[in-house]
């Protein structure tokens, strides 16, 4: 829970945020309290790091579903509903069916309204942080020069978060006095391109001070804090969002100009920031990787002794998100709503599972949309796979002995399931629960016998009368730990550190610079998204350009900038479904218009047998608008500064 507090200081009106939680052993617990005054706030070491906690107190949970609207305003999750006696998730949830509005926006990360912090309050917490950490007693040099490092990466990302959300915004490098005049209050909106540049120039300042730390020290203590991996990250997703085509000649904004004839966002093509993206990408890695990040392998020893290379496999994709503190995790924070989001994903496959409801909550759901995104075992687009039957993938197909032998820990032998169930790459079985498909948990203790998922209508997962429910018939088995274990009256549920950045999306982000700065994709392209796919077990013994080759109906496609960079693009959507990623995507490639336009699909959950749930149903019908990329300013925000001017269409 949080309070807010506001107290006038000597200079400024300061926001000071109270986190009341159940445990004060982590550091993103301890926030100041009862501070009166900015000598008070720091005028110790102790309250100077209470402070510093509240600069960091800012950064939305990433997952929380409405904090991160970006895991459910896409096109790959859907709820059954908004609000019920279960659920209240109405602010994401409309967004995600187009119901925004410039009267008093959902999500408001402007002003602090409709369920979202003020990111400008994080601003000026950080900046008065940096105005007055000067020589604190009992604090050490290099400790402070930490500290200040630290905060510049916070205030820099916290720039960043709003620009992705609005286009040009007021760049705040400095604290407005209480007593300045009219004019110093009502800043105006700066053009894209100069918040890129501040943003960057303040994330160099931090880098290049020498004072972030390689790795966190103490995980019990200190997770979350930025490092220089996380700083130099953050870097390069900034610069990759300037050279997409959102923000990259969009000529949609040819109109959008302020008072003073600016251009908000530039209308002529720059490939000259695919270049600065790409080269910070590859900055990025290299650090990364120089401190001991790496692609992640699961290679723990379970109780029920040792497991097949089919479920490390799968354990490694799952726990790549759920082991809390491994070697891929950049930077992440949060793991107090991962027990929540859990609950949401958990479908339930025994009847411990439905007598303890209160966990068993199974309404947050793929969408037969992003199914059909994951490859074929071949490792190319099911659509395009010459061995591959694509025309009849709704059909429903009995799982035959020699089918049974092919999915042995994946579909349960003699189920009915779909074909587009069948013949798919690992991250599909590791990722998404669905009818006949089994579940591998703590709750296992014969891998060969592991439970299976019955999601008609009715059945243990299925929906069964006014409870909640999958709309699509899908469950997000990526953001559930193997680890939990539910019975009827316990249930053990581990939480874990939701990923912000992880080295997968700097590998992938890479590929994509380089191959927009490449007229023809080389080694250089194809380098890093094949250690991605060869983590994934794609291209065994191989590179993806055979695999194109050999099982693709467009063999050449690796070999040309378009193909490749349409195999980046699903890639990315495949390696970092469900962790947010795909929302903002699929916006700075200005191609929402197109995939948050179509219709959302999923099974009739209301079907009772097989030939009644392999139907294919519309479950809501969407319509993304041009003015959708950008956020509205609210209403009464432009009416407190006439100087801020509307986003196009709204």
């Amino acid at each position: 829970m949080l309070i807010f507090k506001q107290i006038r200081m000597k200079k400024y009106i300061v926001i000071l945020v109270v986190f009341i939680m159940s445990s004060c052993n982590d550091y993103l617990d301890v926030v100041p309290d009862n501070i009166a005054t900015v000598e008070i706030a720091f005028n110790n070491r102790a309250s100077a790091e209470q402070f510093l906690a509240t600069c960091y107190s800012y950064v939305p949970e990433h997952a929380h579903v409405e904090q991160n609207f970006a895991l459910m305003a896409g096109d790959d999750v859907w709820y059954y509903t908004d609000n019920d006696f279960y659920v209240n998730n109405q602010t994401s949830a409309r967004l995600a069916r187009g119901m925004q509005n410039a009267t008093d926006p959902y999500l408001n990360y402007w002003d602090g309204q409709r369920g979202a912090t003020n990111m400008y309050e994080a601003i000026r917490d950080c900046n008065i942080f940096l105005e007055n950490l000067t020589d604190i007693p009992g604090l050490a040099l290099n400790e402070k020069n930490r500290w200040i490092a630290e905060v510049k990466t916070l205030k820099a990302f916290y720039h960043f978060w709003l620009l992705r959300m609005y286009g040009p915004i007021p760049i705040m490098d400095v604290n407005v006095p209480v007593d300045a005049d009219v004019n110093e209050v009502q800043v105006k909106r700066a053009p894209v391109d100069k918040v890129v540049n501040y943003v960057v120039n303040l994330l160099d300042e931090a880098i290049d001070s020498n004072y972030l730390f390689d790795n966190i020290t103490s995980i019990h203590t200190d997770y979350g804090r930025l490092t220089l991996p996380a700083a130099k990250a953050i870097k390069a997703k900034v610069l990759m969002l300037s050279a997409s085509p959102l923000f990259n000649g969009n000529t949609d904004y040819s109109g959008f100009i302020d008072d003073d004839g600016n251009n908000l966002i530039n209308t002529v093509y720059d490939s000259n920031k695919w270049v600065l993206a790409k080269d910070a990408c590859l900055d990025a890695i290299l650090t990364a990787e120089s401190v001991g990040h790496k692609l992640y392998a699961f290679t723990d020893l379970l109780p029920i002794g040792e497991i097949n290379d089919e479920i490390r496999e799968e354990l490694t994709q799952r726990a790549t998100i759920t082991d809390r503190f491994n070697e891929e995790l950049i930077w992440g924070i949060d793991q107090s709503w991962t027990g929540d989001l859990q609950a949401w994903c958990h479908p339930r496959w025994t009847g411990e599972h439905t007598a303890n409801f209160n966990f068993t909550k199974q309404s947050h759901a793929p969408t037969l949309n992003m199914v059909e995104d994951y490859y074929t075992v071949n490792g190319v687009p099911i659509d395009e796979d010459n061995g591959w039957d694509y025309n009849n993938r709704y059909q429903v197909v009995a799982v035959s002995d020699q089918m049974a032998d092919d999915h042995e820990y994946y579909i349960q032998r003699g189920f009915e399931t779909a074909t587009l169930h069948t013949y798919r790459e690992a991250r599909f079985y590791a990722t998404v629960g669905f009818d006949g498909g089994k579940w591998f948990s703590m709750e296992s203790d014969d891998i060969e016998d592991l439970p299976y998922l019955q999601a008609k209508a009715g059945q243990t997962s299925g929906k069964i009368g006014l409870e909640i429910y999958s709309a699509t018939g899908y469950f997000t088995k990526k953001l559930v730990n193997y680890e939990n274990i539910i019975t009827t009256n316990n249930m053990v549920v581990q939480g874990f550190v939701f990923p912000i950045i992880r080295l997968s999306d700097l590998y992938l982000m890479f590929a994509e610079a380089a191959n927009e700065v490449k007229a023809t994709p080389d080694a250089e392209v194809y380098e890093y998204i094949q250690k991605v796919r060869h983590k994934a077990g794609l291209d065994e013994g191989s590179d993806l350009v055979t695999t194109w080759a050999l099982h693709s109906r467009k063999p050449n496609k690796p070999t040309t900038q378009d193909g490749m960079r349409e195999i980046i693009r699903q890639e990315r959507r495949i390696e970092l479904s469900f962790e947010g990623h795909r929302y903002w995507d699929i916006r700075r490639w200005k191609l929402a218009t197109e995939y948050f336009s179509r219709p959302i699909k999923g099974w009739n959950i209301q079907g009772t047998d097989s030939q009644g749930f392999y139907q294919v149903k519309n479950i809501f019908f969407r319509d993304f608008l041009t003015k959708d990329y950008l956020w509205p300013i609210s209403q009464d925000e432009r009416l407190r500064n006439p100087n801020l001017i509307q986003n196009p269409g709204w």
